[in-house]
């Protein structure tokens, strides 16, 4: 059973988009516990899936409800390309987003990114399962099995996963603040919302400004007193040229300010004023929550 919470995160949508389904369209009925909360089983988590997906095909929700309440539970998980439809029989198929995206089949990228999330919680997978896929993509794109267009197709629907998952780790707050973005020109930034995420799911207030901001921007946003830290990603290493400058401006701006570098290039930045985080997503997350606590 699950929390709304933990089942909005497993669905992918978030938690006033479910109450609303579940409100209009009755597509569930969640059990409530002697407090009166509700809990999700993974029925109820089966047709949320498959309303999202047919709200993301161009369906109306009330044609979608219909659809997900006129078929049977067993229906509505489609198989990810290359995987059976559960995934309890083995690990996940690592080509099977690069399937997906090639075949340009959003049904079979979303049962993929379902099926990857839904393996343990987002510390347990996202440096195991769902970030390797993303790679698989762009090694798949170089290697020309897949074009630009099918490698974009199934990043953005990372990405949306992702900022969804942002939304559900926790409401903004009064507390410390940590801005986490890429420096200018820089674009790949899958890697760094995944670390935003898990950075507050451990409680720190994220300023998520995204990619390729500029360096005025930098210094305009750290200039703010109630801005504690400051990460930025370095995920390719062309990266690291603006990396550096983004580092020297923000040091130069705010001498106190606890200043960070992730991402699969980061190493190259040791020598500056910036503390190079470890490379995987959910290590350098508790590795700066763990900086900031000691300051």
């Amino acid at each position: 059973m699950y929390t709304i919470k933990q089942a909005a995160a497993r669905c992918g949508v978030g938690i006033s988009l479910l109450r609303a389904w579940e409100r209009r369209y009755g597509i569930v009925t969640p059990s409530r516990t002697a407090s009166g909360y509700r809990l999700y089983d993974d029925a109820a988590i089966s047709r949320l899936r498959a309303m999202r997906r047919l709200v993301d095909a161009g369906w109306s929700a009330s044609q979608a409800a219909d659809t997900v309440l006129a078929s049977p539970d067993s229906a509505l998980e489609p198989a990810a390309p290359g995987a059976s439809a559960g995934h309890a029989d083995g690990p996940p198929d690592p080509e099977a987003l690069v399937a997906a995206a090639a075949a340009y089949d959003t049904v079979a990228i979303e049962a993929t990114l379902d099926d990857l999330l839904s393996r343990g919680s987002y510390e347990a997978v996202i440096d195991d399962l769902l970030l390797p896929a993303v790679a698989a993509l762009g090694t798949a794109w170089e290697d020309g099995r897949i074009d630009v267009a099918a490698e974009h197709l199934a990043s953005a629907a990372v990405q949306r996963r992702l900022a969804a998952l942002f939304d559900l780790a926790g409401a903004p707050s009064t507390g410390r603040l940590v801005a986490v973005g890429l420096p200018p020109g820089c674009r790949h930034e899958i890697g760094t919302i995944a670390f935003a995420v898990a950075l507050r799911r451990r409680g720190i207030n994220v300023l998520y400004l995204g990619p390729d901001v500029p360096l005025a921007s930098w210094v305009h946003v750290v200039a703010e007193p109630t801005v504690d830290a400051a990460m930025a990603g370095i995920a390719r290493p062309a990266d690291e040229g603006p990396g550096r400058e983004v580092v020297a401006a923000m040091a130069t701006a705010r001498p106190d300010l606890l200043l960070a570098v992730g991402g699969p290039s980061s190493g190259a930045l040791a020598d500056t004023s910036a503390h190079v985080l470890a490379t995987r997503v959910a290590e350098a997350a508790t590795e700066l929550a763990g900086l900031m606590a000691a300051r």
